[in-house]
């Protein structure tokens, strides 16, 4: 055997058959697309392609960053809650 080394990976279960189960779609062993990324990451001098948040949890989390910003703000300057403002109005 050639001059190998062994990559041991510990991740979750349901993850490893869900992506052995498409790999396998497409011809590829566990073994032969670990070495395809890590050939890519060579070619490409880091990870071949862009890491980022879905869009769905980027604007879910900017969301309530700016839902808790606003609290902050209300809190700090003595607003009345929803509660407090709908019991002051008789409702």
């Amino acid at each position: 055997m050639a001059n190998t080394t062994t990559v041991n990976v510990r991740m979750d279960k349901e993850l490893k058959q869900n992506a052995e189960h498409i790999l396998s779609q497409i011809g590829l062993s566990s073994t032969e697309a670990i070495k395809l990324f890590y050939k890519q990451v060579e070619l490409n001098g880091g990870l071949p392609f862009e890491i980022k948040l879905p869009e769905k949890v980027y604007a879910e989390n900017r969301l309530f960053a700016d839902l808790s910003a606003s609290e902050r703000r209300a809190d700090a300057e003595g607003w009345l809650s929803i509660d407090e403002s709908k019991k002051k109005l008789g409702r």
